[in-house]
């Protein structure tokens, strides 16, 4: 089924009690598939989004011959040619900037040293027309994971402000300015990021059943103290909750 527009991300307003942080629900991810093959993608794209994927077909002259390709905002790129075809090598060069979703290339058909000249002008993976739908999906989650985990490392080498404590909720982890990471369960996650999303880095005794948030947190801070010697820096404020009292990043 294909779909002409980008979906939206959908926020659950619904709270577990008052104050809890609205969860966002899962998101379907974007996929854009450019057939260049003269064929029918119906079936490719028909599998691949009764499998979870959000598909989006693309108008050929105004993707792959454009000097900017319009990919931004996908989560993955489909390119499906004929090799050799020096319009698709064209496009596989400037879709692989920087910046842009992982590209994996559907040869329908073409010898392997065509294929090689693909990989090598950017495609991030290619399979031949033998490759079955599954693996095509199989392919496509891989690179998605592969360029996740990616960013979440360029996330965790990027300056952050003196004396930052980092959130890392992909790998659900709390990183101390010193570097010292502590892998958190998920009560632990959520409560560190309620002080990301609140104001002022605040969070308020009344927004909570009575005495959870102050166990909560001497249960973490006696992790934090047993796993890395550190004091996590949370400070009481009298009569109104805690608040994060250190720059607290979530990446």
């Amino acid at each position: 089924m294909r779909k002409p527009g980008m979906s939206l991300i959908n926020l659950d307003a619904a709270r577990a009690r008052p104050g809890g942080r609205a969860s966002p629900r899962a998101r379907r991810p974007t996929i854009l598939l450019v057939d260049l093959s003269d064929g029918d993608d119906r079936d490719l794209s028909g599998y691949l989004d009764q499998q979870g994927l959000s598909v989006h077909d693309a108008p050929p002259t105004r993707t792959v011959t454009t000097d900017q390709p319009e990919t931004e905002g996908f989560d993955a790129v489909v390119l499906i040619t004929s090799l050799p075809n020096s319009t698709a090598l064209a496009a596989i060069r400037r879709m692989t900037n920087t910046d842009a979703p992982p590209l994996l290339v559907v040869a329908r058909s073409g010898e392997s040293l065509e294929r090689v000249l693909a990989l090598e002008m950017g495609a991030d993976d290619l399979v031949g027309e033998e490759a079955t739908e599954r693996e095509v999906l199989t392919r496509l989650h891989g690179l998605m994971r592969r360029r996740k985990i990616e960013q979440d490392e360029k996330a965790d080498r990027a300056p952050f402000p003196d004396g930052a404590w980092r959130l890392n909720s992909a790998f659900r982890a709390l990183v101390s300015p010193e570097g010292r990471r502590l892998d958190l369960s998920s009560g632990d996650e959520a409560l560190l990021a309620a002080f990301t999303e609140s104001f002022e880095g605040l969070i308020l005794d009344r927004d909570y059943s009575r005495g959870d948030v102050r166990t909560a947190i001497s249960r973490l801070r006696r992790k934090v103290r047993r796993n890395t010697g550190l004091e996590l820096p949370i400070q009481n404020i009298w009569g109104r909750g805690y608040r994060f009292d250190a720059p607290l990043v979530r990446t």
